[in-house]
């Protein structure tokens, strides 16, 4: 045999066969282990998609306050509201929290569609997801960048973010249990 001679990684250099590093091996064991751990991603986050919640919402008003910024240029509406959302059933293993927040949307000469965030809160745990409260007051107030909200009208709407373990970030609004007021004509 010709090539008897050589050393066994000389011999398989010359057959054709070429024996990988250390780092070439750990290089394709990590990204192998990273593609299955995506895989098991993409197929524990599809399980959630045909979990349907039926979360139950009741949203009022209670009481208002409507003052004129003169200085700053713009009105301001203080709100008391009224909640009582269950949003428990929106709870499945792969739901790591939700963020939940209440809009209020009108309408002004400026703008076809105002929304504000008059309050929000994030809930971690399933037994967190039943919010009652019959006075919450708004934590950041109804401002209008303007003098719009004087006699206008406004809808409440709760809304809420799913924030998985893995997969999308989902929005729901409680768009059948819209509270509508209207702003009183006289300030404060």
């Amino acid at each position: 045999v010709p090539g008897a001679a050589l050393s066994g990684g000389v011999l398989l250099a010359q057959c054709g066969v070429l024996m990988h590093s250390f780092w070439q091996r750990l290089n394709a064991l990590f990204f192998y282990t990273l593609s299955c751990l995506g895989a098991f991603a993409f197929l524990a986050a599809a399980t959630t998609y045909f979990h349907e919640a039926e979360p139950r919402v009741s949203l009022q008003l209670e009481r208002i306050m409507l003052r004129r910024i003169q200085s700053a240029g713009h009105d301001q509406a203080i709100l008391s509201l009224a909640i009582d959302a269950d949003l428990r059933s929106v709870f499945n293993w792969n739901v790591k929290q939700l963020f939940v927040y209440v809009t209020a949307e009108y309408e002004t000469q400026a703008n076809v569609l105002n929304q504000v965030v008059v309050w929000d809160s994030v809930i971690s745990e399933p037994e967190q997801a039943h919010i009652k409260s019959d006075l919450v007051v708004n934590k950041y107030s109804l401002t209008d960048q303007g003098f719009g909200l004087r006699d206008n009208e406004v809808k409440l709407v709760l809304n809420w973010n799913v924030v998985p373990a893995t997969g999308l970030l989902t929005l729901s609004h409680a768009f059948d249990q819209i509270h509508t007021f209207q702003v009183p004509a006289t300030y404060a």
